[in-house]
């Protein structure tokens, strides 16, 4: 399957629908559903990424070799962005725990007292007891 580029890795609607052997108007109901935001000219002309692609290519495989529908697919999309998002959130996590800094945080709380490792520092506090006025 070629790739006819525009330019600079932009595909028109014409060139995608070949690649993918879709309608054009296959892709704008994807558009509408959601499902893939194509970029777009000053005269409306949409434009196609790499990354376009490879989100149609995730859409072609669940749609067609797995047989979900497009409401499936959207939820699978939006699970998938956040299971990225939170192993990039994990991987700066693992990173914090690795880092030097962190090493010395948890060195002064081997060496605190329990008042200083409270989250929320103890305050003596006395009780007060209000009465309410009847009207």
């Amino acid at each position: 399957m070629a790739r006819r580029s525009v330019r600079d890795g932009r595909y028109t609607i014409s060139a995608v629908a070949e690649m993918f052997e879709i309608h054009q108007q296959t892709l704008r109901m994807y558009e509408r559903q959601g499902l893939i935001e194509p970029n777009r000219s000053e005269g409306g002309t949409r434009y196609y990424s790499e990354e376009h692609i490879d989100q149609l290519e995730v859409i072609m495989a669940l749609t067609r070799e797995m047989g979900v529908n497009l409401a499936g697919v959207q939820v699978i999309i939006e699970l998938r962005e956040k299971l990225m998002s939170a192993l990039e959130r994990l991987g700066e996590l693992e990173e914090l725990i690795e880092s030097r800094a962190f090493e010395e945080f948890r060195e002064q709380m081997n060496n605190a007292t329990p008042e200083m490792q409270a989250m929320i520092p103890s305050v003596a506090a006395k009780l007060v007891r209000v009465r309410r006025r009847r009207l």
